[in-house]
């Protein structure tokens, strides 16, 4: 196999685990959330506190998330190079919307999680005390507004799925379940929901994944990889 081939043949690869990682990431992540099939609107920050404090396997969880980040990144720039000849402005647009929604995601899980986790290895006494503290964060204080653009990782992904539909540069039916799974990322931070879209982008992430696995000529065809030498 020679030097090119090898590349191509690893990109092609890792792009695939990329693909197959972060439903199972993801899916886990959400799926230990407490109280998942009892969803409430407008949860409050008390509850929020609540539900992370002393909640290990969560924490996990938020861990988890934060490593499928860089996964959503290579997914969101495979989309748009595979776009680029067919809906290239869906692919623009919707690629630049989905990174830097992926970003402020990998913020959100820094300051609302990762960050909270590390109080939560405080005495009881002294995490009482940093209580207002989590309050402030939880309402997006200071520069933390900057998480209220989260918004722009769904909305991103809908715009690539759209390019995919209807530029047919995926199977159909794959590029309607990522479709259907990027709109139900778009909830007002219902864990299930988020559950529900995850498994869903499963579906279609997943076999699209496997055809990379098993086609070395798939990606070349959307002239993503060059063509393996003969």
């Amino acid at each position: 196999m020679n030097p090119s081939t090898l590349l191509s043949t690893v990109k092609r690869r890792g792009m695939a685990l990329a693909f197959m990682l972060y439903p199972c990431l993801a899916g886990f992540a959400f799926a230990v959330h407490p109280d998942l099939f009892s969803p409430r609107l407008g949860l409050d920050v008390q509850a929020k506190i609540v539900g992370f404090h002393g909640n290990e396997l969560l924490h996990f969880g938020h861990v988890l998330m934060t490593v499928a980040v860089p996964l959503l990144i290579a997914i969101a720039i495979h989309f748009m190079n595979l776009l680029e000849h067919k809906s290239g402005w869906l692919g623009l647009i919707g690629g630049v919307l989905a990174v830097t929604g992926a970003v402020v995601l990998a913020l959100d899980k820094a300051a609302l999680c990762l960050v909270p986790s590390a109080l939560d290895t405080l005495p009881e006494a002294q995490f009482q005390a940093m209580i207002p503290g989590i309050q402030a964060m939880f309402h997006y204080q200071g520069w933390l507004w900057l998480l209220w653009l989260l918004p722009l990782l769904p909305l991103g992904f809908i715009l690539l799925t759209i390019g995919l539909v209807r530029s047919n540069a995926i199977p159909r039916w794959q590029a309607i379940l990522m479709l259907v799974g990027s709109i139900l990322m778009a909830n007002p931070d219902i864990d299930l929901i988020g559950l529900a879209a995850t498994v869903i982008l499963g579906l279609g992430f997943i076999p699209y994944a496997l055809s990379l696995m098993a086609d070395p000529e798939a990606p070349a065809q959307h002239g993503y990889y060059p063509a393996p030498a003969r």
